[in-house]
């Protein structure tokens, strides 16, 4: 049970990084092909596009302003490909993972909020099929 509730906790603070490039440098050429085949599978127009940035700016920086100094720079310096591994070791307070899982669930809903109802019904499939692509 508890570790049933560790898991599920884990997947709804990283699930925003999943769309979110690398926080502190470039985009590596392997996100930048995974949001654009993504935006493709969704046939976003431009606007959603756009709008889709912003989110996910506004959300990692909202996460971002809720680490410590230390923990940035841990994360910083964290490959992007162990980002999602990594989030344990960051030894988040219990207040910063209800923030971030706060966070997590406005991003999710303002994503959705600019979704028409098919993109909205494709999104939720790939997420229903991410684990099992892996």
């Amino acid at each position: 049970m508890k570790r049933t509730l560790i898991l599920s906790s884990f997947l709804l603070v990283s699930l925003p990084f999943y769309f979110v490039p690398p926080a502190f440098s470039q985009s590596t050429p392997n996100t930048e092909q995974r949001g654009e085949r993504f935006a493709e599978k969704l046939n976003l127009s431009e606007s959603q596009k756009n709008q889709w940035q912003e989110i996910k700016k506004s959300s990692r920086d909202r996460i971002l302003a809720i680490l410590t100094p230390e923990q940035q720079k841990q994360l910083e310096n964290t490959p992007q490909q162990g980002r999602g591994k990594n989030w344990r070791e960051l030894n988040l307070t219990e207040e910063q993972k209800t923030k971030m899982r706060t966070i997590t669930q406005e991003t999710r809903q303002q994503m959705q909020a600019i979704l028409t109802p098919e993109q909205q019904k494709i999104w939720g499939e790939m997420k229903k099929n991410r684990g099992r692509n892996r």
